[in-house]
Parts: C-alpha cells; sequence; structure tokens
C-alpha cells in the first residue's frame, strides 16, 4: 500500500513542478550568493533519481507527499550534505580514518558485482552449476533407530545379557541407563544423529545391518546398543524444485568473480611500495 502510494507521488506532475522549481531556485541561490562566479566547478548537482530517492524516503517515514517547504528543505538538507562531503574530502578528512575507507572499499565492490544480480543463465548453464554442486541442494538421508545407553561400567557379559533380553522382546526403555535420552528415534536427518550423538556414532549406525541390535556404539553419552531399522538415502530433487535457490548461488558466484575480476584489475593500475627494512645490527 505504501509502495504504491509512493509511486504515486512520484509520478505526479505536481511534485515534478515543485522540485524542479525547489531545485532551481534552492541550487541558483546557493551557488550565486552575490555576483560573485564560481571559477571552478562548483555546482552541485541534484540528479532526477536522487531527487526521486530523497522524495520518496520523505514519503515512506512521514506517510504523505512533501509541501512546497518541505521539499526546499530536502533540498537545502541534501546540498549541506554534498557540500561537506566535498569539503570534508578536500581537507583529507576522510584520510586515515577506518571507517570511512571500509565503507568506500564496499561501495567499489558492490558496484563492480552489481550487474551479476540482473545476469540470468540458459538453461544448460544452470544445469551445469547444479550438478557440479549437487552436496549443497541434495537432501539429508534419515535414520530411524532404537538405542539403548548402557551403564558406564558394563563389562562384556553385562552387554552380551541386555543385548539377549532385547533380542527376547524386552522394553528398551526399562533397560537404557537414561531416562533423558530417547530410546526410539524415528526419520533423524544423518547430519543432525551426528550433531545429537557424534560423528563417530553416527557414521558406525549408519553402518549398521538393519533390524539386529548391535554394539556397543559409542557417543559422546557412552555406550549404545543400537537396533537400526531404516535407512533412509539422501536424494537430489529435481533443479526445478529448488530452481530459485540455484538461480541465486550462481548469481553470488558470478558477483564473487566478477568483484575479484574487477579488484585484479584495479590493482594492475598501481605499483606497489613496500617499506624497506632496516638491515639488523650486526653482532
Amino acid at each position: 500500500m505504501l509502495k504504491t502510494k509512493a509511486r504515486a507521488v512520484l509520478a505526479s506532475p505536481l511534485l515534478h513542478f515543485i522540485v524542479l522549481g525547489g531545485l532551481i531556485f534552492g541550487v541558483y541561490s546557493l551557488m550565486n550568493p552575490a555576483s560573485d562566479q564560481p571559477s571552478r566547478d562548483d555546482v552541485l548537482r541534484l540528479s532526477e533519481a536522487d531527487a526521486q530517492r530523497l522524495v520518496l524516503e520523505f514519503v515512506n517515514s512521514r506517510h504523505r507527499s512533501p509541501s512546497p517547504e518541505e521539499v526546499s528543505l530536502i533540498i537545502r538538507s541534501w546540498a549541506i550534505e554534498e557540500a561537506s562531503v566535498r569539503e570534508a574530502l578536500a581537507l583529507g578528512l576522510d584520510k586515515g580514518d577506518t571507517m570511512i575507507r571500509n565503507r568506500l572499499r564496499n561501495k567499489i565492490e558492490y558496484l563492480a558485482e552489481a550487474p551479476a544480480t540482473a545476469r540470468t543463465p540458459d538453461d544448460a548453464t544452470l544445469e551445469a552449476f547444479y550438478r557440479d554442486n549437487a552436496a549443497r541442494y541434495s537432501q539429508d538421508g534419515t535414520l530411524t533407530f532404537t538405542q539403548v545407553l548402557l551403564p558406564a561400567d558394563s563389562d562384556p557379559a553385562e552387554i552380551k545379557a541386555v543385548q539377549a533380553k532385547l533380542e527376547g522382546g524386552a522394553d528398551p526403555r526399562l533397560l537404557s541407563n537414561s531416562a533423558m535420552l530417547p530410546a526410539e528415534i524415528r526419520s533423524m536427518a544423518t547430519p543432525a544423529v551426528a550433531r545429537a550423538f557424534g560423528k563417530a556414532f553416527g557414521a558406525e549406525v549408519e553402518a549398521l545391518p538393519l533390524d539386529h541390535w548391535a554394539g556397543p556404539v559409542r557417543s559422546g553419552f557412552g555406550s549404545h546398543l543400537v537396533r537400526l531399522e531404516k535407512r533412509q538415502e539422501g536424494t537430489l530433487p529435481p533443479l526445478e524444485k529448488v530452481r530459485d535457490r540455484v538461480l541465486a548461488d550462481w548469481r553470488a558466484r558470478e558477483a564473487r568473480r566478477m568483484r575479484e575480476a574487477y579488484i585484479d584489475n584495479m590493482l594492475a593500475r598501481y605499483r606497489l611500495e613496500l617499506p624497506t627494512l632496516a638491515d639488523e645490527a650486526q653482532p
């Protein structure tokens, strides 16, 4: 709603007249306070795009179009900012300021990579990128298993006895040494299993034969007896299902390439001089 209103305001001929009239009057009076004529290019030129941006910022914050007096204030504020920036640069106030230097660098890099956002690859290019980065888009496999945490001091005979009970149909929940850990894990993504129990545990459980109690398998909690019930392999979805994500990633890669190429070309125009280290005193 607000965007629609803002577009209507920007398209208004009256607003264009007000902005143009205020611009001519404001800038002329600012730059020509007397009969002195500028001996160099000291004119502050407000482009149509910047004028629309300033008015749009006003509309977005006030939810209405500016009055003629407010237009004059907007133009004056912009002129003060532009003139102040020029004066600061002329005085070298930007030198040695890490924040300003970082912002300028970020803007240069943004300009270098901005064209990538408008690029659209053909189907073959996008498909090749998708296949080359298949692991990024694959859906994780899942594991369904039942586990029993053994007492920390269990000896082989005790472990074998617990396993015999489980194979005889005993309830795993009654044999586990921990009431905090769920006995049954249903369709948990393999990376989640690794995060919850440990990477080695996840890999070992994934390799177990189905429908057999096995172990002990070590985790961050201790030793477990585990019965793997289902192993669902990971799958790569069709490109069309993840096309928007793949396209965004492709554009991000192109942006990085453009930025790196721009930086390389920019640095090639300069000669790097490093400080010469003083010779160390001889003993």
